[in-house]
C-alpha cells in the first residue's frame, strides 16, 4: 500500500500536478485540495494502468474511488487481485 501511494505522489510531482509543500494525508480529497481535476484523472488512469499492468473500468471511475490516496489503493490493490 505504501509503494502505490509513493508512486502516485511521484507520478503527481514529477507530472507538475503536486507542488512540495503539499502535504497529502491517506485520506485527503485530491480534488478539494486541488491536486487533481478530471483530466488529471485520466492521465493518472494512464499511468496506473501502465504502471500495475491492469484495466479501470470507466465505472470504477468514482470519488469514492479516484479522489483518495486510500480510494486508489483500495481499487488498484481490488484490481491486481482480479
Amino acid at each position: 500500500m505504501i509503494e502505490i501511494n509513493e508512486n502516485i505522489l511521484h507520478f503527481l510531482k514529477t507530472e507538475g500536478y503536486l507542488n512540495e509543500k503539499i502535504s497529502l494525508q491517506e485520506n485527503d480529497s485530491l480534488t478539494e485540495t486541488g491536486v487533481i481535476d478530471s483530466i488529471i484523472v485520466l492521465r493518472l488512469v494512464d499511468f496506473l494502468e501502465s504502471e500495475y499492468k491492469i484495466e479501470i473500468p470507466v465505472e470504477m471511475l468514482t470519488p469514492e474511488n479516484f479522489d483518495t490516496l486510500a480510494g486508489i489503493n483500495k481499487s488498484i490493490m481490488k484490481l491486481k487481485q482480479g
